[in-house]
């Protein structure tokens, strides 16, 4: 769950305006603390900042981390900070800080302060294209697995791991797709099962061994006599893609996109696994409109604008609507209401709105969602 990017998207974000004096980070020491403790001194000199392209936004980060990465590269430690964070129209966008930590001088001596190499505002995309990336390199790395530290904060949310089916070259181009796959699952939550296409009888004796699968991708390309009757029958079929992309790019692109659809429908037609998405979903939405002070009826938006933190984190719109319906009512002048939304009707469609007695209320919940 380190790399799972509809994890890290659903932690508390920094808020759209935040800022930081650079002068006050002159020099600070910082701790960042779950179970491992990573202790960074950060750049005593203003100029040592010039690499971060935005460093008043981006040093938000220090404090609203929501994951550090850590591993050995060469003669020294290279350190990730990553935060997610709201624009002000209400898209997620992910903070990245790039530091080196240099080795101490001795065993007994103090790690001397870090070196800032780098920055980045992402995007969605941006941010799991690096994630898919990070984990592919790290990897590969011999011995590395036992040497890397990822610390996360807070609790991982998210669904349960899917079990994919990829019917496809080991290698192709040069690349190896087994690792490739590996590292686009752990960032969008699958497993992904890696069967070669040698013979008919072998893809199927294969596919029996890998079960339970939830979903399955088969390369047409390279499979041409692998059809959906192959699948075991307790794949749904609607969860078979037949994909006839043929060079590495292009499958991993459908191989990111699938999973995605297949998670969400997967969430859709499993009645208990959406009932674990509710509060994450729920959190998300609440937790936008207070940003933006949707509160009361002459403060109200469209149900699109309600679920721009939704779609902004590829998380199941069709779920989100479903739980908004059953927490709004109609606004009545003549009547109070217990519930967390209220709607007009307009000409445009419904528009909505907190419920203004029940903001400490909604409050809480936002706040608690983020402690989870």
């Amino acid at each position: 769950m380190d790399f799972n990017i509809r994890a890290i998207s659903l932690a508390e974000s920094v808020k759209a305006d935040a800022r930081v004096v650079v002068g006050d980070c002159l020099g600070k020491e910082v701790l960042f603390r779950t179970g491992v403790n990573i202790l960074i001194t950060l750049p005593d000199t203003k100029g040592d900042y010039g690499l971060l392209p935005e460093p008043e936004r981006l040093l938000t980060a220090l404090a609203g981390w929501t994951r550090v990465y850590r591993y050995p590269e060469g003669e020294h430690d290279s350190i990730h900070i990553i935060a997610p964070a709201d624009r002000d129209e209400g898209e997620i966008v992910f903070y990245r800080i790039d530091i080196r930590q240099p080795p101490p001088r001795s065993r007994r001596a103090p790690r001397s302060a870090v070196e800032i190499a780098g920055g980045a505002v992402m995007t969605y995309e941006q941010c799991a294209n690096w994630l898919i990336e990070l984990s592919f390199r790290l990897s590969g790395a011999p011995g590395l697995a036992t040497r890397r530290v990822a610390l996360s904060r807070p609790h991982p949310i998210g669904p349960k791991p899917i079990r994919v089916a990829w019917i496809g070259p080991e290698v192709l181009e040069g690349v190896e797709m087994v690792r490739r796959l590996q590292a686009i699952g752990t960032v969008y939550g699958a497993h992904i099962v890696q069967i070669a296409p040698r013979s008919y009888g072998t893809v199927t004796a294969r596919l029996r061994q890998a079960l339970p699968l939830d979903a399955a991708i088969i390369c047409s390309r390279f499979a041409p006599f692998i059809g959906t009757e192959a699948i075991p029958n307790t794949v749904r079929q609607n969860l078979v893609h037949i994909c006839n992309s043929k060079t590495p790019a292009d499958l991993e692109g459908q191989v990111r996109t699938w999973t995605e659809l297949a998670i969400q429908q997967i969430e859709e037609e499993h009645h208990q696994a959406s009932a674990d998405k509710t509060p994450a979903l729920l959190t998300v939405m609440l937790r936008g409109m207070l940003s933006h002070s949707k509160i009361g009826q002459f403060k109200h938006c469209p149900k699109a604008t309600v679920l721009t933190g939704v779609r902004a984190r590829h998380l199941n719109v069709a779920l989100a609507e479903w739980i908004l319906d059953r927490n709004s009512e109609i606004f009545q002048d003549t009547k109070s209401s217990d519930a967390l939304f209220l709607w007009k009707d307009h000409h445009d469609g419904r528009q909505y709105f907190l419920n203004p007695p029940k903001v400490a209320v909604i409050t809480a919940l936002v706040a608690a969602g983020a402690r989870e």
